[in-house]
């Protein structure tokens, strides 16, 4: 993109919004620019990538921007507030954070007044917002398997699920013997190029 080109729409922040937003215009054809204070972090930074990822992730990768302290952050108090900060600047924003579980809410999620008796249901449902969700789906890529018979129909997982480690197939064994019902979760984290 040149230095005076005009764009149609500006988005600030590259997060998980930001960039959801973005692409949903561009692939429509509007000229779009995101603009974000932090830098692209390469997934080969990540501190899970390292023997010493505790370290660094209470460090460089800390939650909190006053931990972290790099150029691209600035101070927050959060000293009166019960929760925790949770942010990176960064392309990517607090998706730097995430562990990618990607479940998809349950028809029920939506009416927790009429079931629980707690709160307010929702002034939509599952089915209204069905095709969105695949939507999101498709835009993120989402490693899984369709057929679980805890949720809804879902559109095709766009790659395999992801793979089990040594105590993941020992969870697995212990819950089939039990005859307990496992299925694995929806992951952001793809298993298979997907474009």
């Amino acid at each position: 993109m040149g230095k005076n080109e005009i764009v149609d729409v500006l988005v600030v922040g590259a997060g998980a919004s930001g960039a959801a937003f973005s692409w949903s215009l561009a692939s429509s054809g509007i000229n779009v620019m995101c603009l974000e204070q932090g830098r692209w972090v390469s997934s080969n930074e990540y501190p899970t990538n390292r023997v010493n990822w505790e370290l660094s992730r209470n460090k460089e990768f800390a939650k909190d921007p006053n931990v972290r302290n790099l150029p691209e952050d600035y101070p927050i108090n959060s000293i009166n507030s019960p929760i925790t900060p949770l942010m990176y600047n960064a392309v990517g924003g607090s998706t730097i954070h995430w562990s990618a579980q990607f479940p998809r809410m349950k028809p029920s999620d939506f009416m927790v007044k009429t079931l629980d008796g707690v709160a307010d249901d929702w002034p939509f449902n599952y089915q209204q917002l069905e095709q969105y969700f695949d939507l999101n789906d498709k835009m993120m890529g989402v490693a899984g398997i369709t057929g679980d018979p805890m949720y809804p129909r879902k559109s095709a997982r766009q790659t395999g699920p992801l793979s089990l480690d040594k105590a993941g197939n020992a969870i697995v064994r212990g819950l089939d013997r039990l005859g307990w019902h496992w299925w694995p979760s929806d992951a952001a984290i793809l298993t298979d190029n997907y474009d």
